[in-house]
């Protein structure tokens, strides 16, 4: 893990976020709270290099959202919210959910992870580490809060005493493509493509190796994959 702003950023591909930011960054805010959207796009907004196409009620179906041109989507979400699937919608449009949230349990964050968010920060957190989330996003990173790490931290310590470095070798070759196609951003259907295999197939070689790795998620997955892959 390295740190960008307050942020804990995993780095998931070679890219990573520039010390000066050139690039510009195209967004949409979507949250049910109007209060909150006014506040997320004050904070985005105030970013010179961020364009915020717009803002949105959550809610709206993903049909209808303007999507053009844009690569990261501030989702606001709160635990046991109806609006979760919209994240694995988001992430099948290969577009990068990096959602805003209150009340974060460990389900919780592991739900938002599992459907395909690129990062997770609390809602009250300052201006600029959503900024810095964005651009780290943008530039192809998996960002959480800090507070949010210790729901992971432990489960990987416990993984490494277990011998991670046997349970990722034992991974076939299929399995570990797919995972790292995952995790550069491709989505499922993608991915079988790709491969030249069924959707049904890829989640099938996802769910294997969660079962060797004893992973719940991609990110655990692939943060061990790159474990392994450091000398």
């Amino acid at each position: 893990m390295t740190v960008v702003g307050e942020l804990a950023s995993a780095p998931w591909s070679a890219s990573s976020v520039p010390e000066g930011r050139t690039a510009r960054v195209r967004t949409l805010i979507a949250d049910h709270d109007p209060i909150s959207r006014h506040f997320l796009e004050d904070a985005l907004r105030a970013d010179g290099l961020i364009d915020v196409g717009a803002a949105i009620d959550a809610r709206t179906p993903v049909a209808q959202w303007p999507l053009r041109r844009v690569t990261v989507v501030v989702l606001g979400l709160s635990q046991g919210d109806l609006l979760l699937g919209r994240v694995g919608e988001l992430a099948e449009r290969r577009l990068r959910p990096l959602v805003v949230g209150l009340d974060w349990t460990r389900q919780h964050l592991n739900d938002v992870l599992a459907a395909g968010a690129w990062g997770c920060l609390e809602k009250d957190t300052r201006p600029e580490s959503v900024l810095s989330g964005v651009h780290a996003v943008a530039h192809g990173n998996r960002v959480l809060s800090p507070s949010l790490l210790e729901y992971y931290v432990p489960r990987l310590e416990a993984a490494a005493r277990r011998g991670a470095a046997e349970s990722v070798r034992r991974l076939t070759r299929r399995e570990r493509q797919v995972l790292v196609l995952l995790a550069q951003g491709l989505s499922t259907s993608e991915v079988a493509r790709q491969c030249g295999v069924s959707t049904a197939t890829v989640k099938s070689h996802v769910s294997h190796a969660l079962a060797k790795l004893g992973a719940r998620n991609r990110l655990e997955a692939v943060l061990m994959l790159r474990e392994d892959a450091v000398p």
